[in-house]
């Protein structure tokens, strides 16, 4: 809770499928939904590249740079949208 609302996040990771062979290969990208307003507060993680909101203003598409461990930056992301 923040202020007495409540706050959700939910993070997904991207996966790109060759269409050739049908394999499923996890991206550095992933979708981040949450409430409005959280750009600046998903691109101060560190691991984030950039980060664009064009779908609905709650739904997140988050690059991340390739040297980073993805499921670290998924935790951090979660933990500063849960803490702002």
């Amino acid at each position: 809770m923040s202020n007495g609302k409540l706050v959700d996040v939910l993070v997904q990771r991207k996966n790109y499928t060759d269409e050739k062979t049908s394999v499923s290969i996890p991206s550095h990208s992933l979708t981040v939904w949450a409430d409005e307003g959280k750009t600046e507060i998903i691109k101060s993680v560190e691991g984030v590249t950039n980060v664009y909101s064009i779908i609905t203003p709650t739904e997140y598409d988050v690059y991340l740079d390739e040297r980073y461990d993805v499921n670290l930056v998924i935790k951090e992301i979660e933990a500063v949208i849960l803490c702002s």
